[in-house]
């Protein structure tokens, strides 16, 4: 006698499909969805199907297979079609299918310019899902609004919209594939502007949904990452680098190949502070053979050797590149760093400017503590150490309050730079030491060397000490003046425009109270800089 066969329910295959995905099983997940589509379809529940669809596609669109998302969105628009082929109203189910659809679309236009030219469909998906109460399109919409207000510069309307979207993920109103993806999407859009706050909140309760379900494996690698980025953030970096490792791995496996060179330049970024040179040089060109841009961390590196021009050149293509102005936010504090290096006074100034008003459109406390730091070692670089002073201590305030002290101890060592210049030595060695010390416990040690020798040498700041004020750059201009180079030429050799080499040769004229380049070249003769 035959086994009697049990009809298949499209609703238990549907459930059984999206849980192998979380699973990580995306090839069993495929095949159940599959047949949930097409018993729905078979039942004539053309909306069913077209939801059905929806998952199918996310499932390939977030495992590496571009063609299959394709395909599905595009057997799924036909299908839609055919429905509304009389012209009559769509139902209730089909239109919120239609949204589904929709947010297929968006994923698949997604560009270089972001979500803003996709707002008129956001917009119309956010009001298809307030009408029939979908929360799943209610937070696809608000996340891609909300992410194209922060590209706008209309940070705070858009740190808005995800936070309402968030509190529906929170609430568990979503199903689980959106679900997931918006977690991630929100989670990454306060990354890119340095919200750190809501980055911190969102991983810990989305490591905690993962934890509270011990068979998801899907969103590990984008947990890992971020649960990573708060632990370097903490001074955690030995568990951070594990993270780090571990969202590599896990991205490679799910073909998310920018995601794993993301991973690796941030390993790539711990392992140049602690002083593994050869090991970060390594790790940034895996990112950058991922596709993953390794700077501004790799122009750090190649500034704190002594490749200046490279480290420039670098700084600057990527800040050309980077136009938006909310995702110039976590790029602008080492791209400052690195021309404080260079002492490139100017340029630095600039970007400190545009770091503060960034800072302050968005209310991220990150973003304001790094403008502290910045303007305090800027204001030393000016050689004016009583201005440097409160910006110091204001970011070493902000960085104790956000729980960075990584970057707290680097601004007590411009607080100590700029107490001893002021005559305060007691002071100053009592940061000083402080500092070094931070440093090492941290595995700092190149920083904590360099803080130590301070101690030993007050001339010892980081950068080259010049007579009347003179920055590297300018010192660098100035050597090829007296050389007989033209502004033209100088510009061509230390890779500036004409405009920024005549800026240089304007300080310098001031600096040194002179008013002619052979006055310079002569006061330069007098004092040994050629």
């Amino acid at each position: 006698m035959e086994p009697m066969t049990v009809p298949q329910d499209a609703g238990q295959l549907l459930a059984e499909g999206i849980h192998a995905h979380l699973r990580g099983e995306s090839p069993k997940a495929v095949g159940l969805l599959h047949d949930a589509y097409l018993l729905r379809l078979g039942m004539h529940d053309v909306p069913g199907a077209l939801q059905v669809a929806f998952q199918l596609a996310m499932v390939h669109g977030t495992t590496g297979h571009p063609s299959q998302f394709n395909g599905w969105l595009e057997r799924s628009q036909r299908l839609l079609e055919a429905q509304d082929a009389g012209g009559s109203k769509l139902s209730s189910a089909l239109e919120v299918a239609a949204g589904y659809i929709l947010a297929m679309e968006v994923h698949k236009s997604l560009g270089p310019q972001g979500f803003t030219p996709l707002l008129p469909v956001l917009r119309r998906i956010l009001e298809i899902g307030r009408r029939h109460q979908c929360a799943d399109l209610i937070c696809l919409a608000l996340i891609g609004i909300g992410r194209a207000q922060i590209d706008a510069a209309l940070i705070i309307q858009g740190l808005g919209a995800l936070d309402e979207a968030m509190v529906l993920v929170l609430g568990g109103e979503c199903t689980p594939i959106p679900n997931g993806l918006i977690w991630c999407a929100a989670i990454e859009a306060c990354q890119e502007i340095g919200a750190f706050e809501r980055v911190c909140e969102w991983t810990a309760a989305l490591d905690q949904w993962r934890r509270d379900r011990p068979g998801v494996r899907a969103f590990g690698g984008e947990c890992a990452l971020h649960s990573g980025q708060i632990l370097a953030l903490r001074g955690a970096w030995g568990a951070a680098m594990e993270e780090f490792s571990a969202a590599g791995q896990r991205f490679e496996m799910n073909s998310q190949v920018y995601a794993a060179g993301a991973a690796a330049r941030e390993r790539g970024d711990l392992l140049r502070i602690r002083g593994e040179f050869g090991p970060a040089e390594l790790a940034y060109q895996e990112s950058a053979e991922h596709g993953c841009d390794p700077q501004p961390g790799l122009a750090l590196l190649w500034a704190g050797r002594g490749e200046t021009d490279a480290a420039a050149a670098a700084v600057d293509r990527c800040l050309a590149e980077r136009i938006i102005p909310a995702r110039r936010i976590p790029l602008l504090p080492q791209s400052i760093e690195v021309y404080l290096l260079l002492g490139d006074i100017e340029r630095a100034a600039e970007l400190a400017v545009e770091l503060e008003q960034l800072a302050r459109q968005s209310g991220c406390e990150i973003a304001l503590a790094a403008a502290a730091q910045a303007y305090a070692g800027l204001e030393l670089l000016r050689a004016d150490a009583p201005a440097a002073l409160p910006y110091a201590r204001k970011a070493i305030q902000a960085w104790k309050k956000i729980g960075c002290p990584y970057r707290a101890t680097q601004s007590r060592v411009l607080l100590g730079r700029a107490l001893r210049v002021v005559g305060d030595k007691a002071s100053a060695d009592a940061e000083l030491h402080a500092a070094a010390r931070g440093f090492e416990s941290l595995g700092a040690l190149p920083e904590a060397q360099e803080t130590r020798n301070l101690l030993i040498d007050p001339q010892a700041s980081g950068t080259a000490a010049y007579p009347s004020g003179l920055t590297e750059r300018e010192v660098q201009v100035l050597r090829l003046v007296a050389a007989g180079h033209s502004n033209r030429e100088i510009a061509g050799t230390l890779y500036l425009s004409e405009k920024t080499v005549a800026r240089h040769l304007s300080n310098i004229f001031a600096k040194l109270d002179v008013g002619s380049r052979t006055a310079a070249a002569a006061w330069a003769f007098a004092r040994d800089l050629l």
